[in-house]
């Protein structure tokens, strides 16, 4: 007489995972967990950076149009030869420090531009932020004819 096929066969195995792959799983999520979190970290402080960037650089470029809507012959009198100035920056309690430089640049009577220039052809005027500390220090700069 003959047996059913499935009498004689081993038993099937059973269905679920051993410790060894309910270890192996665990330790490659855990693996995986700690670069998501740290990503996640930084998306949920995005705004947060972005909020303080966008205030430095409005607080920049507000200065900055402020500085060019002076007289060329205002500008010139801030305007010296290492790229400092006494320009007066006023003091805006949601602004981070500021700087303004005013230089002269080129030279008028050989009509070449060029830095170093001594007379007053045009002026170099950048902005920025005082402190590196602040961030970004978004440098403006323009040059200004007479």
């Amino acid at each position: 007489m003959l047996r059913p096929k499935h009498l004689h066969s081993t038993p099937a195995r059973t269905a679920g995972f051993t410790l060894l792959e309910a270890l192996l799983a665990l330790m490659l999520l855990a693996i995986c967990l700690v670069p998501a979190a740290s990503a996640l970290r930084g998306a949920v402080q995005a705004p947060a950076v972005a909020t303080a960037s966008v205030r430095n650089l409005d607080c920049v470029s507000t200065l900055m149009e402020t500085v060019l809507a002076e007289s060329y012959a205002r500008l010139l009198s801030y305007a010296t030869s290492n790229a400092a100035s006494a320009y007066p920056v006023p003091n805006d309690p949601n602004c981070p420090a500021r700087t303004v430089q005013i230089a002269r640049y080129g030279n008028e009577s050989t009509r070449r531009i060029g830095p170093g220039g001594t007379s007053d052809y045009l002026l170099m005027v950048s902005v920025g932020l005082s402190n590196a500390a602040d961030g970004n220090p978004y440098t403006l700069s323009t040059l200004v004819a007479r």
